[in-house]
């Protein structure tokens, strides 16, 4: 029998980066296993009125990426809040560069055992980390922030 369809599978592949801040404020990065719930937040990452914060923490290190990947760089990349309703998601939006990020359309060589293929990449986007959910089994679920 003729095959009538290639299978394409496609992958969403997310890294942290090895910040000492979160990405908008200057609340440090903390291990939400080894630290208190809530104790690194700020009025900014915990979606409150507040200034605004400088340059993204991690903004540094995406053009080494893109070039690593062989993208495409745009003339410009743009970050916007992704409107959606998730439990760990207090301000009700996340912060992202999806429809204009900083690379593109580019790819990841790779040796199989039919030799050199290649992975395409279509985007490389920063965007904040939400809060953390934990499942525990108590009556209480605590979100924490901190993450």
């Amino acid at each position: 029998m003729q095959d009538l369809y290639e299978p394409v599978i496609g992958l969403e592949v997310h890294a942290e980066l090895n910040t000492r801040s979160k990405m908008f404020c200057a609340c440090p990065v903390v291990d939400a296993t080894q630290s208190l719930p809530n104790t690194a937040v700020c009025p900014v990452c915990a979606g409150m009125p507040a200034p605004a914060g400088g340059q993204p923490a991690g903004s540094g290190i995406w053009p080494a990426v893109a070039l690593a990947l062989d993208c495409t760089i745009p003339p410009q990349s743009v970050f916007a809040r992704k409107n959606y309703f998730y439990p760990d998601l207090p301000k009700g939006y996340q912060i992202s560069q999806y429809e204009f990020p900083l690379a593109q359309y580019g790819h990841l060589s790779i040796l199989t055992n039919r030799g050199e293929e290649n992975i395409r990449i279509t985007r490389v986007h920063l965007e904040e980390d939400t809060g953390k959910l934990t499942h525990i089994h108590t009556e209480r679920k605590p979100i924490p922030w901190s993450t």
